[in-house]
């Protein structure tokens, strides 16, 4: 039986404020919520990470549709109401803690292989628990989370549109995302200033194309979009260790105008780039 959209949320804001240092907005209209998860496609054959199940609507969602559910959560004051709201389910562990400062593998171990992650993630850690979740090398299957509308426009964003960015070329490597729904302010209890969208990411087995040096690929693409205005040589040059004359022949052997910048390049032109360049050290 899955927690009341009333009861919920009046145990809510009959109980605890709102910690705005915490980026806490919360979903209480259960048909969204199913909606949501339905998109993710978790079935009863899978396990779930859940970050940040604040009053637990979602979390009873998740407990609905899949095996199993490991729910963490940062602020230890709504474990209470969280763990009331969950009762009834006997298919869901919550653990207390910063997932960003918590022992990931260990914290993973149980849920096996190809499990999901599933967040609604506050405004201002979006960017470093995607970094940390793409880059933990652990084995997930799909990542699914609620985001800022202008985060969710650089998850997608294609070589040269105005959003893409350095998140942009990190998604697409690691992933494919795709945009399961819109989600309005109005939604949210607080309402955020700004709407939120739900991403699916998927993630690949292998990159999209070969991959001699990961690090140096990476290190190219920070170089490349930190400093946008440059041309990518003059972006790059010094992170690559090459010369500007040897970059502008890796370039034009990819069929790259010399002249082209970073934000122009897509994932796998990035990824040659690096071969190409690695090639020539």
């Amino acid at each position: 039986m899955k927690v009341s959209y009333q009861k919920a949320r009046r145990r809510r804001e009959d109980g605890l404020p709102f910690k705005h240092d915490l980026g806490q907005h919360f979903l209480y209209d259960t048909a969204l919520l199913e909606s949501l998860v339905a998109s993710t496609g978790v079935t009863k054959q899978d396990k779930v990470l859940e970050i940040g199940p604040g009053s637990g609507m979602l979390t009873a969602c998740l407990c609905e549709a899949a095996g199993q559910v490991l729910a963490v959560e940062v602020d230890e004051s709504i474990l209470p109401l969280l763990r009331t709201n969950l009762a009834l389910y006997d298919n869901v562990s919550i653990i207390q803690g910063d997932i960003r400062r918590l022992p990931l593998p260990q914290l993973c171990a149980p849920l096996g292989q190809g499990f999901f992650v599933i967040a609604n993630i506050p405004y201002n850690v979006t960017t470093p628990i995607l970094d940390l979740l793409l880059e933990s090398g652990l084995p997930i299957a799909q990542i699914s989370v609620m985001v800022q509308k202008e985060v969710a426009d650089k998850l997608l964003a294609g070589s040269s549109q105005e959003a893409y960015s350095l998140l942009s070329v990190k998604a697409q490597y690691y992933g494919q995302p795709s945009l399961a729904q819109v989600v309005p302010a109005h939604a949210f209890t607080p309402p955020p200033k700004v709407d939120s969208a739900f991403i699916n990411l998927p993630l690949r087995k292998a990159p999209p194309y070969p991959v001699v040096d990961e690090r140096l690929l990476f290190d190219l693409m920070r170089a490349g979009f930190a400093q946008r205005r440059k041309t990518l040589i003059n972006a790059v040059k010094t992170v690559a260790g090459l010369e500007s004359e040897t970059l502008r022949e890796v370039l034009i052997s990819l069929g790259l105008s010399p002249t082209v910048r970073g934000e122009a390049l897509s994932v796998e032109d990035w990824i040659r780039f690096a071969n190409g360049c690695w090639e020539r050290r």
